[in-house]
């Protein structure tokens, strides 16, 4: 009797652990299927150095937001704004290495990766009267091979470009405090800072302006204290900067149209499908007509609140600028290569 309940015990036993195993091996195929499931999202780093309220960074967020809808949710994009994972340079590199996968410099700093690029920082490059007339002659530009050879400039050093993906910043204009600048006459010997870059330095010179490069954010205590005059930025830079407290004109020379190019890394595109491909090809057009709409639109109306708050716009004489600067393109030939500039300037009639 006891031989045969102790065989029902152990046979309970044996049981409870055979049911124990078959919860557990289910369990374990759950986990499994989980981390596979999780395995096929593609996660994305865009990283870029604006604030959380630019137009560049709501533009990055629309990316995401079509990447995710377009890929059904298989492809997932963490945006890192505000130059947390470092300058606009660093972003380059990092996307160049692949440590992230998207960045979205101006051309500016590109073009010291990608030359051909710089041809867009020089002055009054792109036609237009105003930045709408201009955006839509950048538009149709980006279309034409001409432009396409920065794309394909930018594969040579790991890096694919979008050239129909126009993220457009707007013109920059030149901020004084004592005296309106309406002819290039009245840029001799004027204390101006610009950013420390030959694209941004060289038509100042040109019109033997006194340039001081400086970091941004050492410009509104240099302006106050009389360390510089003048400086030339976006409307968007003037009005966040708060440049109307200490600067009394706004000179809308124009001279410089900026615009910023997505790029991503090179290694990781090309590991993509062509489902894939086509879902960020698009969705990064779509984002830069969106984030476009948003930068002219903020350019306009900031422009009044300057007004508003004591600052008085100057219309300058254009074609006398123009032709100040026209030989600036003469300095950068080395750089962009021979007649490139031409080529730009053709592409647009």
């Amino acid at each position: 009797m006891k031989m045969k309940k102790a065989l029902t015990v152990f046979s309970g036993l044996l049981l409870t652990a055979s049911l124990a195993a078959c919860g557990g091996s289910q369990d374990t195929s759950k986990q499994s299927n989980s981390t596979s499931s999780n395995a096929e999202v593609m996660n994305i780093k865009l990283g870029h150095v604006t604030n959380d309220q630019s137009a560049i960074h709501k533009g990055s967020l629309k990316f995401k937001e079509l990447v995710e809808e377009k890929s059904d949710g298989k492809m997932t994009v963490e945006v890192i704004p505000g130059g947390q994972l470092g300058s606009e340079k660093d972003l380059i590199e990092s996307t160049q290495i692949g440590t992230i996968q998207i960045t979205i410099p101006s051309a500016a700093v590109l073009s010291n990766f990608v030359p051909k690029a710089s041809v867009l920082t020089l002055p009054y490059v792109i036609n237009g009267k105003n930045e709408r007339e201009k955006y839509k002659t950048f538009v149709e530009l980006a279309k034409t091979d001409a432009y396409k050879e920065i794309g394909t400039q930018a594969e040579t050093v790991n890096l694919v470009a979008f050239p129909e993906a126009v993220w457009w910043v707007g013109d920059r204009h030149l901020t004084t405090a004592e005296n309106p600048v309406k002819k290039p006459e009245d840029m001799k010997g004027l204390k101006v800072r610009t950013p420390d870059a030959k694209a941004h330095t060289e038509p100042f010179r040109i019109m033997d302006a006194n340039v001081t490069p400086m970091n941004i954010a050492e410009v509104y205590m240099s302006l106050k204290t009389g360390t510089i005059e003048a400086q030339e930025n976006s409307i968007n830079q003037i009005y966040t900067n708060k440049f109307y407290e200490v600067q009394k004109y706004v000179n809308l020379t124009g001279h410089m149209t900026q615009n910023e190019l997505p790029v991503v890394s090179k290694q990781w595109f090309d590991s993509l499908n062509d489902a894939q491909k086509k879902i960020i090809t698009e969705a990064m057009n779509e984002s830069g007509e969106y984030m476009s709409e948003l930068q002219l639109t903020a350019n306009e109306e900031e422009l009044e609140i300057l007004i508003e708050n004591g600052m008085e716009v100057v219309e300058v004489d254009i074609e006398a600028f123009k032709k100040a600067t026209a030989d600036t393109y003469k300095s950068f030939e080395d750089q962009v290569g021979k007649d490139y500039y031409e080529k730009i300037i053709a592409a647009q009639k």
